[in-house]
């Protein structure tokens, strides 16, 4: 069973991309997974219930990328530099799956699950932010969940702004913008 729940989520997925949410209706999704109708309602609710599923799987992916960038072994202000580089990367090479999961969850009921679906993620962040004030580059303190959570809205919104959102009038100067973040947060955190 939880293949087919899986066939669903793939093919959601494909079918929002292609069509886009508004125009995709649950017998695409079905006819894509090659599933009965009654299977996918088994599972989900409405098409914009499976968003919440494909927020796990990105935020999944998003933790993988980052922990074969990041340095494990170097020092939390190495690492939070390749944390920015890494979270800049990937919303360039996932911009198209980004917009739709930001735009579904948006329509959707789901946005509120946002924060739990995106638990893994802080909790990683947060252990940066332990080992830095372990080694005293980070203040002390600052929590380090709540921080994580701040630095994360920070670092991805600031990808949203150069890759996702960004019209054709404003034009961003990346470099200078990442290397603004990466300031931003030293200083945020007290890293000299």
């Amino acid at each position: 069973m939880a293949d087919k729940r899986q066939l669903i989520i793939e093919a959601a997925q494909q079918i929002f991309l292609e069509n886009g949410i508004e125009k995709t209706k649950v017998s695409d999704i079905v006819k894509r997974a090659s599933i009965a109708q009654g299977t996918f309602y088994l599972y989900f609710p409405t098409k914009f219930a499976v968003m919440p599923e494909i927020a796990k799987h990105v935020v999944i992916d998003i933790l993988a990328f980052l922990q074969d960038k990041v340095n494990a072994k170097a020092n939390s202000e190495e690492q939070l530099e390749e944390v920015v580089d890494a979270i800049m990367q990937f919303n360039l090479l996932h911009k198209e799956r980004l917009q739709l999961l930001y735009a579904g969850l948006a329509q959707s009921e789901f946005i509120g699950q946002w924060e739990d679906i995106y638990e893994p993620f802080y909790t990683w962040m947060a252990q940066i932010i332990e080992q830095g004030q372990q080694q005293n580059k980070i203040h002390k303190s600052l929590e380090a969940s709540a921080t994580a959570k701040i630095l994360i809205g920070t670092i991805e919104s600031t990808a949203e702004q150069i890759y996702l959102f960004a019209d054709v009038v404003e034009e961003v100067d990346v470099e200078q913008r990442i290397a603004l973040l990466k300031q931003f947060i030293r200083n945020a955190l007290g890293i000299q």
